[in-house]
């Protein structure tokens, strides 16, 4: 019972002492002196000055001492900024020094830390002396006179452990966008001078947002960072990585690419001294060089608007050899690319000093055409999934730079196929070699051929002097030719052939993934001899012709296809030049050119010049051809094909604004309905949704007809048309035949009309206008005017009168006759009145005596009224009053 209660007292005494020893030492972490001290340990593990806002210590369970706030300063030589900054640090103490009165840090745990890295000028960094380097084999230890120094807190730490911090990088006083963190993981010291790292980090760029930047795993075992980390081996993994971030956070900027990315590498330092020893970290270092394999790869690749496939291309390159940082050199003595069919194998050589220097040969490659297609499908938009490709190139490359220099290539192939399933036809290609003698690429003729599918056969081979002929069984074929000098940065490409149906080329060329024919279809024979040449001063343009005959065009919009029986498409330099030999459509048949200008704004799709002619148009075959007149969006089907696909979701008025249209129509024959004008010729102008002819000629009834046009269809539809009439004969005028065979006489004059909307009637309601009109030789068979004026009932008879002059106007769907007088000789005729467009008269007639035609003013007078349909009016005579003289 003693001996228990003694223990009981031991152990109330010890816990007092600990609690005691716990309080004190809690206290005297905030005295100066103690605060100092710590400070001063803190410093001599770093190597660098700290300042610690707040201590605290732990007794129990094991000694421990805590700091918040810690900032530990740089070095001078590598500026001013913090060195490394942490919100907690905390580091375990040995009992055995604790006991003996010295610190001596077993684990030293950093919370949220920031570790910037700084690069000087003489390209060191401030990292390579803070933490010991390690003893090199062989190495005798120095003599040291007078009493022994007992080892630094820095050689006593055992392990450094890392949770959500963050590294920053700096060259000189220049901070880098980029960034690690979340870093977490630990660098422990496995032997003297010796130190391994496991850490974990993100990649982070200032001012990119970044969504799947991925993570990097470091593995590996190092020296002191004042060795240079010499020796030393470690391993980097970089896995989850998005394409798009990738590019991100090399470029700060998306290139639009999508997939994933994987890096894994791995390096050792120096060579072994001593190849029997069985430490690897005994390696000694050697020449400061770094053994290394790389291997990075990159699947599902392929564009951002575009849907994930299976078959998205895959890539894979390796690397192996070595590497000297100093001297800024790094050397592949293995590299390969591979893809799923294809593989390049070759070596390389790197160096980025002061003259940055590039150089990488391929001594083998297999090349599938299969992949090339999965390449092409990952970055182009429509790419039929029918399509496929079997052909096989193999050759050698070698390239340097800077600056880039291609300096040998040498890719041949057998020939191939392009098939498209469900197609009846095949893309023969035959065989293909291209070589680099002297700076100049040249490339053989390859020949291509459509072929039916059930006589598909190896093409022969073909040289320059080979002229393309038609077999039996080939629908269509075509040749090749390429020439580059790299030395003068000039070339061309040639493209010569021909097919006997043009949609099939059209197919092809959409299943590829370009639609040429938007809003349009092309079908039978057409011809193609172009080239495209380029040079260091000039743009690359296309130059020559396409050429079809007896050939069919439909287009969205008409009702009928357009008869191309000659018609020729030429390319001078850049600008296109349509030539129309014989065309039928709209009921007509074309000649004429169709000349593409240039223009500095690709907006404006250039300038369009027309010289075109018709021999007769119909108004009633044009509705033939696009009627409905009131059929919706007409024009929004037809214009697509102007713009080459561009204005699919364009308003059509928008299409219409950006056609700049200027030229000449000549058309033999135009016919509305009873209006037929012979020899018309328009000169004029489309431009931002105006129409403007300037110069409208044509033979009318006889006579002649001079007209400009102003018609203006934004934002609501507006014509104004002014025409001068000369000689127009008054029994060729479209009108009731039985009225035209009364009348007889020509008439000239000027009109001026005005309307706005859409449609007829409305165009008619708003309809308003002015002219003058003067009358030579009017003859009216069938009723004697002055007679029946006098007698106030119709009199059978001819009217004649030698001249007359009037106005007119038009409004309200009526035409205001005033002040029209007939000069009879003797006698004058007076009309006023109106009629309407509904034929509906009201007129009133007055004869006068003398050598003027005035209203009388003297007394009662008689004035013939004719009112009620023309077909059969109602004719009667009534009195008026004397007018006096103000009237």
């Amino acid at each position: 019972m003693t001996n228990l209660r003694n223990s009981w007292k031991i152990a109330l005494w010890v816990t007092a002492i600990l609690v005691a020893a716990q309080i004190a030492a809690s206290i005297s972490v905030r005295t100066p002196r103690v605060r100092n001290y710590f400070s001063a340990r803190l410093e001599d593990a770093f190597g660098r000055p700290v300042q610690v806002k707040h201590f605290n210590i732990e007794i129990l369970p094991s000694p421990r001492i805590y700091a918040s706030g810690v900032t530990v300063g740089e070095d001078p030589a590598f500026g001013y900024e913090y060195f490394l900054r942490a919100e907690q640090l905390s580091a375990g103490l040995h009992w055995s020094g604790f006991l003996r009165g010295r610190f001596e840090f077993g684990t030293l745990s950093l919370g949220q830390p920031s570790l910037t890295l700084v690069r000087n000028t003489e390209g060191r960094w401030n990292l390579e002396d803070w933490l010991p380097p390690a003893k090199r084999p062989g190495t005798a230890p120095s003599a040291v006179y007078g009493p022994s120094r007992a080892p630094t807190i820095a050689n006593r730490l055992e392990k450094i452990e890392i949770d959500d911090g963050r590294i920053n990088f700096k060259n000189t006083d220049i901070k880098r966008p980029f960034a690690l963190i979340s870093v977490s993981g630990s660098v422990e010291q496995v032997s003297p001078g010796r130190w391994k790292l496991e850490l974990e980090a993100q990649p982070w760029r200032s001012g990119v947002t970044l969504q799947s930047a991925g993570t990097v795993q470091v593995r590996g075992d190092v020296a002191g960072t004042s060795a240079r980390l010499q020796p030393a081996t470690f391993g980097v993994r970089w896995n989850k990585v998005s394409l798009a971030d990738l590019f991100r956070l090399l470029h700060g900027r998306d290139y639009g690419v999508r997939g994933t990315f994987e890096l894994e590498a791995t390096a050792k330092s120096g060579a072994p001294a001593d190849t029997a020893t069985s430490n690897p970290f005994d390696d000694y270092f050697v020449g400061g060089d770094w053994s290394y394999s790389l291997r990075v790869s990159a699947a599902q690749i392929h564009r951002w608007d575009l849907t994930e496939r299976s078959d998205n291309p895959a890539l894979t390159a390796n690397l192996q050899g070595r590497c000297n940082v100093a001297l800024k050199k790094l050397v592949a003595e293995t590299l390969s690319i591979e893809t799923p069919l294809s593989n390049l194998h070759g070596a390389a050589e790197f160096h980025s000093a002061t003259n940055p220097f590039m150089h990488i040969k391929f001594e083998s490659a297999g090349v599938q055409a299969a992949d090339v297609l999965s390449w092409y499908r990952a970055f182009h938009p429509e790419v039929a999934d029918t399509i496929s490709a079997d052909q096989f190139f193999t050759g050698t490359l070698q390239l340097q730079a800077w600056p880039f220099e291609l300096q040998e290539i040498n890719v041949s192939s057998l020939g191939g196929a392009v098939n498209l399933r469900g197609s009846e036809d095949t893309l023969r290609i035959g065989p293909f070699h291209a070589a680099l003698n002297r700076n100049r690429l040249t490339m053989e003729p390859i020949r291509i051929a459509l072929v039916s599918n059930s006589l598909a056969a190896p093409l022969p081979r073909i040289d320059r002097s080979t002229k393309l002929r038609a077999p039996g069984d080939s629908s269509g074929e075509a040749s090749l030719t390429l020439i580059h000098d790299f030395a003068s940065h000039s070339g061309g490409i040639g493209v010569q052939g021909h097919v006997d149906n043009a949609e099939k080329f059209l197919k092809l060329a959409t299943a590829f993934g370009h639609t040429l024919n938007h809003g349009w279809d092309l079908t039978g024979p057409a011809r193609v001899d172009m080239r495209r040449q380029w040079s260091s001063t000039t743009s690359p343009t296309w130059s020559g012709a396409a050429e079809v005959t007896d050939a069919q065009l439909a287009a969205a919009g008409l009702n009928q296809p357009v008869q191309l029986q000659k018609a020729r498409l030429e390319w001078r330099n850049g600008s296109r030049v349509a030539q129309l030999g014989q065309v039928e459509g709209f009921g007509a048949t074309w000649s004429g050119n169709i000349t593409e200008g240039s223009s500095p704004d690709p907006e404006r799709q250039g300038t369009w010049n027309v010289q075109l002619h018709a021999d007769h148009l119909d108004a009633t075959e044009l509705d033939r051809w696009v009627g409905p007149r009131a059929r919706p969006g007409w024009v929004q089907r037809l214009l697509p094909s102007l713009f080459s696909g561009k204005a699919q979701a364009v308003p059509a008025s928008e299409l219409v604004r950006r056609l700049n249209v200027v030229g000449n129509v000549q058309v033999d024959e135009f016919t509305i309905e009873k209006l037929k004008l012979q020899q018309l010729h328009l000169q004029g102008a489309l431009h931002d949704l105006q129409l403007n002819v300037s110069d409208g000629r044509a033979q009318w009834a006889g006579g002649a007809v001079r007209a400009t046009v102003l018609a203006k269809f934004l934002p609501r539809p507006f014509y104004d048309l002014h025409a001068q009439l000369d000689g127009v004969n008054l029994a060729q005028l479209p009108i009731e035949a039985s009225v035209a065979d009364r009348l007889a006489g020509l008439a000239s004059g000027s009109v001026h009309f005005k309307t706005t909307g859409v449609g007829r009637e409305e165009l008619l309601q708003k309809l308003t206008g002015a002219g003058k009109i003067r009358l030579g030789n009017l003859e009216f068979r069938g009723w004697d005017v002055n007679a029946s004026v006098a007698d106030g009932e119709a009199h059978a008879g001819v009217s004649k009168w030698p001249s007359g002059i009037g106005t007119f106007t038009v409004r309200d769907r009526n035409v205001f006759l005033k002040d029209v007088r007939l000069d009879g000789g003797t006698q004058f005729t007076l009309i006023d009145g109106t009629v309407s467009f509904g034929r509906e008269a009201d007129l009133a007639l007055e004869t006068s005596a003398g050598r003027r035609a005035v209203r009388n003013t003297d007394g009662p007078g008689q004035v013939l009224k004719i009112v009620g349909p023309l077909d059969g009016p109602r004719v009667t005579r009534e009195k008026i009053a004397p007018r006096q003289p103000a009237d």
